[in-house]
């Protein structure tokens, strides 16, 4: 049986460890870069929160082309987000990355989780009920969509704006208000909460003026973010910053995700081996 070496990192590393050793594999925990002894590498998700270094805990900034120099061969490596070059340099090397951000039930799944954790920030960093507040949600793909159910479980009135008209006509199907982007400037100064799901600015510098003092901003997208920090903090306005959502709110869950998905893997090409 072929060994897994999960690269140290948040605590999802750590559950992906635990759930696929209670599977009877042979998993652990790596704290160096030395895979001579490795035949399948977990990273973390992402793989890279910067594009240029690996995401793990025991090096501050340890570049991703020094990493695959360090690999071998045959090696199979599992990812989230794994980039581009990294893919091609695996085809080159006749290696395999396997980035399970690809897997349809890790991706819905993950906007759950995401959904939820959004929640829990939304209660903590707001000062009024949740209940009639009007809720501007950018976005609606899997998270959008998730994170619209909730809040409005939670009495919350929601608009939804998005860029494709086909996810317009589902959001608007689904019983939510929509907002056409020439629109914005009319109806932005009501809403209480403004959560950002897309990594792409939509705001222009007039909005931001637009929106009112009291409203919070939630950005949940990953780089290079869709809200303006600085636009933020030039009209004196709250933004929450949520990375790594299911990592930081529900890390057994989102790692254990990972593991199923990584074992799915494993049982369709069988690469284990014995």
């Amino acid at each position: 049986m072929k060994t897994f070496a999960i690269l140290s990192g948040d605590k999802r590393q750590i559950y992906i460890q635990n759930y696929l050793t209670a599977h009877h594999y042979n998993a652990y925990i790596k704290s160096n870069l030395d895979f001579n002894h490795d035949d399948i590498i977990v990273c973390g998700t992402p793989f890279s929160k910067d594009g240029s270094h690996i995401n793990c805990d025991f090096y501050s900034s340890f570049p991703i082309d020094t990493f695959l120099g360090l690999l071998k061969g045959h090696q199979t490596v599992f990812g989230g987000n794994i980039p581009d070059k990294v893919l091609a340099y695996g085809k080159e090397k006749n290696i395999t990355f396997v980035d399970v951000l690809k897997d349809e039930n890790v991706v819905w799944n993950n906007a759950m989780l995401t959904a939820e954790g959004l929640l829990a920030q939304i209660i903590t960093n707001t000062d009024f009920s949740l209940g009639n507040s009007k809720v501007f949600i950018i976005g609606f793909g899997k998270c959008g969509t998730n994170a619209a159910s909730r809040l409005t479980a939670l009495g919350c009135d929601v608009t939804v704006y998005d860029h494709t008209p086909a996810h317009l006509s589902q959001a608007l199907s689904y019983g939510y208000k929509i907002l056409q982007y020439e629109d914005f400037h009319e109806k932005l100064p009501s809403f209480d909460i403004i959560i950002n799901t897309v990594p792409a600015e939509n705001f222009t510098e007039l909005h931001y003026s637009l929106m009112k003092k009291s409203c919070v901003l939630f950005e949940i997208a990953s780089k290079p973010y869709g809200i303006c920090s600085s636009l933020v903090d030039k009209y004196n306005l709250s933004l929450i910053t949520c990375p790594g959502l299911p990592g930081a709110t529900a890390p057994k869950a989102a790692g254990e995700l990972i593991a199923q998905s990584i074992i799915s893997y494993i049982e369709r090409t069988g690469i284990n081996g014995s």
